[in-house]
């Protein structure tokens, strides 16, 4: 286990699971800004419902899309990289070109003092008592980021 996600299990625990949403913040303009530079098609949404992060949503190609979950709060993000066929989407935690259209992301997050979770990270579980605050799942994903 990772210290960013000891630190984070810990924020929650402290917080008996409570839902918290990250609160609105002027970098986040600033963030834009710099994804929408890339080679990408960027669509910022704000948390709301059972997303509790920001979520910058970026479009390569036909059937190649990053969503970047992102705490502002908490300085940490995660990474959800999709290949699209017809209308199947899939989760492509691996895929090497995804990676590489995703790195300069994710560098300038890092550069901006931001930490990383990989995706196993992010699906540890936390604490069953999460169900009983309203969550569909027990992951670090759902309480931080989004519980779908």
């Amino acid at each position: 286990m990772t210290q960013t996600i000891q630190t984070l299990k810990e924020f929650a625990a402290a917080r008996n699971f409570a839902p918290l949403f990250d609160e609105p913040t002027s970098e986040l303009a600033a963030v834009r800004d710099a994804f929408s530079a890339g080679k990408a098609r960027v669509t910022v949404h704000v948390p709301e419902n059972d997303r509790y992060s920001h979520l910058i949503d970026c479009d390569f190609s036909e059937g190649m899309q990053a969503r970047f979950f992102i705490r502002f709060d908490l300085r940490v993000f995660v990474v959800l990289p999709y290949v699209q066929t017809g209308r199947m989407k899939q989760l492509a935690v691996d895929h090497a070109v995804l990676g590489k259209l995703s790195a300069p992301f994710v560098n300038m997050l890092k550069e901006r003092q931001f930490d990383q979770i990989s995706y196993d990270d992010a699906e540890q579980h936390l604490s069953e008592k999460m169900f009983d605050t309203g969550f569909s799942d027990d992951t670090v994903l759902a309480y931080f980021f989004e519980s779908l």
